[in-house]
């Protein structure tokens, strides 16, 4: 089996946060989006698996990472998704579907298993895989109970599991089972499903319209694929938006075992002064935090400056000065600076300043 991940987009749901990186980069809980799902996917699939990356925007930023941290394990290919235009020098690409579509190559004839960099499953992918093999089917889609369904691919289902229609994002939804960022395609459907991509990429594409891949599976299915669904145990993470981003990493810091002996350590080490940190908290590297309550919920990023603020529900990013910040539900980009503020709800991007002192 191999491995397709789309990262060719920009992430636009997380803006101003992807303005400077993709939106896989994202640090929550110490580590970024990309590395939680190849992480989980080591745990699942052998050394040497060949994954196929789509790449775009900030394509040497991936590279350069993945090959650096994970081409010791993987076989790794990258493959660059063309825009379809520019939009003040920044590119909008035609979609999913039209991603795929770029691997095709690389998929033909094989069982393919495609991941979406912004769902972290909380557990591994074993339970997917386990039923793609146990089943006879042409395929699985990873689903979850959702309570905004129209925000998300949409199926229904058989009383045996298998999907009888799937629809992307719609207005009326006549289903709370969405798509949750994983899809096994088996070898038996997949040259069919790039005939039904290069069909769909022939057609024009109408202003904010973008090629899917629901559609397609959707097809597969009224031709008689039958493709099962996989619901996991465990929460499937989605950082697609600001508030599910929080959400998710709520969750991720439940998941950490930061005991008080990491907090007595920094506080030896001259790091932690007059502090009282509030568990689960995440802290980088180089972080000095001073006279200051910290927590709960609060993931902190490398190179921090902490004095005099109250955080909790948070995620800060690498390089940030806060000074006299009481804050709640708040996500702060990298290298930005924050001085003398009480207000809940803040969402800066990278490299951003913002101070109510009147001092110079």
């Amino acid at each position: 089996m191999r491995i397709i991940c789309p990262l060719a987009g920009v992430g636009k749901g997380l803006q101003p946060f992807t303005y400077s990186k993709p939106k896989a980069f994202l640090k929550v809980a110490g580590k970024r989006l990309i590395d939680f799902n190849l992480i989980k996917l080591m745990k699942s699939f052998p050394k040497g698996t060949k994954i196929c990356f789509i790449i775009g925007y900030k394509k040497r930023q991936i590279q350069e990472y993945l090959n650096q941290k994970y081409s010791e394990y993987f076989e790794l290919e990258f493959i660059e998704q063309q825009p379809l235009g520019y939009t003040a020098e920044e590119p909008f690409f035609p979609g999913l579907g039209d991603a795929i579509l770029y691997a095709k190559e690389f998929a033909f004839n094989e069982d393919i298993f495609i991941f979406l960099s912004d769902r972290v499953p909380l557990e591994d992918y074993s339970s997917i895989l386990i039923n793609f093999h146990q089943c006879d089917c042409d395929g699985i889609v990873n689903v979850k109970k959702v309570e905004e369904p129209q925000h998300y691919g949409v199926v229904k289902l058989d009383n045996d599991d298998f999907l009888t229609q799937i629809v992307e994002k719609p207005a009326i939804p006549e289903s709370n089972i969405a798509v949750s960022g994983a899809y096994i395609i088996a070898k038996s459907i997949i040259n069919r499903l790039f005939e039904l991509l290069e069909v769909q990429r022939k057609k024009t594409l109408e202003n904010g319209e973008v090629y899917q891949i629901t559609p397609i599976i959707d097809k597969l299915i009224q031709e008689g694929a039958r493709i099962k669904s996989n619901e996991m145990i465990e929460e499937v993470l989605d950082f697609g938006r600001p508030k599910s981003l929080l959400n998710g990493n709520r969750l991720l810091l439940s998941e950490i075992k930061n005991h008080d002996p990491i907090y007595e350590d920094l506080t030896k080490k001259g790091m932690i002064i007059d502090t009282k940190i509030i568990p689960p908290v995440y802290i980088g590297k180089n972080v000095k935090i001073i006279d200051s309550v910290i927590g709960p919920n609060v993931s902190m990023g490398d190179d921090l400056d902490l004095e005099k603020c109250i955080l909790s529900e948070s995620v800060i990013g690498d390089g940030v000065r806060l000074k006299k910040i009481i804050s709640s539900e708040s996500i702060i980009g990298d290298y930005s600076i924050l001085e003398d503020l009480i207000k809940n709800g803040i969402t800066i991007g990278d490299a951003s300043f913002i101070t109510t002192s009147n001092n110079k």
